[in-house]
């Protein structure tokens, strides 16, 4: 049997409330459901154990928020340190989803702080965008395998762990696939004889716009290496995907406008700048920003360049994207992008 102590501890880091995990039979792959009593944010928590850590000291979480804020967020727990204990500086992470291509995270955009605000040697916490795309692997049978490149200077080996996906469907069905509320519930039928002539939902003809769920960036491709990677380097041309979930009331986009802004270290200080560009997309035009729709999700494929400069360092690119919709409609969403040298 593997140690549930060391499961509970990572329960506790990623969710401080935890208290209790139900195991998913026939699996080493756990899940916590609970809610906040006070706003009913969706506190809880899936986790799945290494396969080959047959003690369960090797699991990665994840939690459907961060304290009282909404959120998907996952962290990976080790039986081995991770943080150099020198440099404290975290290693790069590749992540291979199935068998789709692999993807980078440097070290700088992961953390190793727990919600109590300890740092834990041992664990690391991965950026919202390929959270997603982990979960949504493990969701459709899909395996995830991660290598971290740990500094070989001071004895560091590499680790690769690869986590399955046995029982996390059943798991992340049963966390409400860490959704917030209660859903995107079917709206109640109208009685036939006074159901309105148009079949367009009433919301969309009231001028109303979808309800975007959440939103975030999954992937950015470089255009000359075809690298896959979950942040943008700075002096290289990627497009990036930014998803839109939606409840679906039968408007759909017609045009976009997105602006950017970017944040900077200079001189020891953090600074913001926003950016006089502005990209637009037409539906049935022609231009650099790609979209298309996936069931209720609206993607965008964006071309983003951030330049290098040797007094600056740029640490993200904040994306403002206004959606029109053929309704009238308009909504507006921001999501930052992190920036690596």
């Amino acid at each position: 049997m593997k140690k549930t102590a060391l499961l509970l501890a990572l329960a506790l880091s990623l969710t401080p409330t935890a208290s209790a995990l139900d195991r998913v039979p026939g699996t080493w792959t756990y899940y916590s459901v609970s809610s906040d009593p006070i706003t009913d944010v969706n506190t809880s928590l899936v986790i799945v154990d290494e396969v080959n850590d047959t003690y369960g000291s090797t699991a990665l979480g994840f939690k459907c928020s961060s304290g009282p804020y909404p959120g998907l967020w996952s962290l990976l727990k080790s039986k081995n340190p991770l943080l150099d204990p020198v440099t404290e500086i975290l290693p790069t992470a590749t992540v291979r989803i199935g068998s789709r291509p692999p993807q980078t995270i440097y070290g700088d955009s992961l953390s190793s702080t727990t919600l109590n605000g300890d740092t834990d040697p041992a664990a690391i916490g991965f950026p919202e965008g390929i959270t997603r795309e982990m979960a949504a692997g493990l969701f459709r049978g899909e395996r995830v395998v991660i290598r971290l490149d740990r500094d070989p200077s001071v004895g560091r080996q590499t680790l690769t762990y690869t986590f399955p996906a046995d029982g996390f469907k059943a798991a992340w069905n049963a966390v409400n696939r860490c959704q917030q509320g209660r859903g995107a519930a079917a709206a109640p039928t109208t009685p036939a004889s006074r159901a309105p002539a148009s079949s367009a939902p009433a919301s969309a003809r009231s001028g109303e716009a979808p309800k975007f769920t959440q939103w975030h960036f999954t992937t950015c491709t470089d255009t000359v290496s075809g690298a896959v990677r979950s942040q943008l380097r700075a002096g290289q041309t990627h497009r990036c995907q930014l998803v839109i979930d939606t409840v679906p009331n039968g408007a759909a986009p017609v045009s976009a406008a997105f602006t950017y802004e970017l944040e900077y270290v200079e001189g020891g200080r953090s600074g913001k700048l926003t950016l006089d560009t502005r990209d637009v997309w037409q539906a049935g035009g022609s231009g650099p920003i790609l979209h298309r729709a996936e069931g209720s999700r609206l993607i965008f494929n964006l071309p983003l360049n951030v330049r290098v400069r040797p007094e600056r360092r740029y640490t993200s690119i904040n994306v403002t994207a206004k959606l029109t919709f053929d309704n009238g409609a308009t909504k507006q969403v921001y999501e930052r992008l992190p920036v690596i040298p």
